[in-house]
């Protein structure tokens, strides 16, 4: 899971929202960027026409067969989650917008965020979309199409009783999912900080989503949840009385997108597909329905990480 300017210390989904008005354009040191919290409105996806020079840039087998695979963890809104037996959330929505361009029908395979790489490694799935930061470590062995920008914050328990900081969790017990940057990244280049004040490193326990670390926390076993920003604003938001977000917001230099098997034919066809969406107005118009204007791009880029 993934995601430049002034670093906020933020409480409650409602203040984040405000905040990120401000640092939208921020960047710090450590973390991803992110927006407001979102859940689904009322807007208006304009019709996707196929494109045939685009769709004649698909790898016979994927034309043939009509389909692309897609695998996501359904446990992540806003991104994606399952509502009344659908998915639904800004991953499947431009997701199914892609697949229009090419004029292919997309099927979604529920995958675990930790078993999305072996995934597209061992070509169980055509691509992925769930919230996947690009990173030099990941373009190693797949390959990305950039749609996003990311960020980080800590659900904490409402009043934050251990008052944890995004950037200051030393000594704290913080839930991550497994296989992500917070996991990987943030909490390791963390540690090297409480050493250097004196202090204990965080206890680190992972686990296999979100829901399952949103529940460690709300039963006491853990102290925060690290993850990415926009669904962790989305949980604070429906259980106000429950959680709140502790900031500092920071945002990560690289952005997240589209995964690929490393030297997939698709990933050119995907790349050109999301440039047609971001020129005609579908991009937008998906962020807007789900409240994730902030994490926009102006441009897609194949293996974008700057580290």
């Amino acid at each position: 899971m993934n995601r430049r300017g002034v670093a906020l210390l933020v409480t409650g989904a409602v203040a984040v929202c405000a905040a990120l008005t401000g640092c939208g354009a921020s960047s710090s040191a450590g973390g991803d960027a992110a927006g407001p919290a979102a859940s689904s409105s009322e807007v208006a996806i304009p019709a996707v026409a196929k494109d045939a020079a685009l769709a004649a840039k698909l790898p016979a087998e994927i034309r043939s067969a009509g389909v692309l695979r897609v695998a996501m963890d359904e446990t992540y809104p806003p991104f994606e989650s399952v509502q009344a037996g659908k998915i639904v959330g800004l991953d499947p929505d431009l997701a199914n917008a892609i697949g229009g361009v090419l004029g292919v029908r997309v099927e979604f395979v529920n995958t675990s965020f930790d078993a999305i790489i072996p995934s597209l490694t061992s070509n169980k799935v055509d691509l992925a979309m769930s919230s996947i930061g690009d990173t030099k470590e990941r373009e190693r062995t797949i390959d990305l199409a950039t749609y996003y920008w990311n960020g980080t914050l800590v659900l904490v328990k409402s009043g934050n009783p251990a008052q944890l900081k995004a950037d200051q969790v030393c000594g704290a017990r913080v839930g991550v999912i497994r296989g992500s940057l917070q996991q990987t990244s943030f909490l390791p280049s963390q540690a090297a900080k409480c050493a250097a004040a004196g202090k204990q490193a965080a206890k680190v326990e992972v686990y296999q989503n979100g829901p399952q670390a949103q529940l460690a926390l709300q039963s006491g076993r853990i102290d925060g949840v690290m993850e990415d920003a926009p669904p962790l604003l989305e949980v604070a938001a429906r259980q106000k009385d429950v959680f709140e977000t502790a900031g500092p917001f920071f945002r990560n230099p690289n952005p997240g997108g589209v995964a690929f098997p490393k030297g997939s034919k698709l990933v050119e066809p995907v790349h050109e597909a999301i440039g047609v969406l971001l020129k005609n107005g579908t991009y937008q118009a998906i962020l807007k329905k789900w409240n994730l204007e902030k994490i926009a791009i102006d441009k897609s880029e194949i293996n974008g990480a700057q580290s």
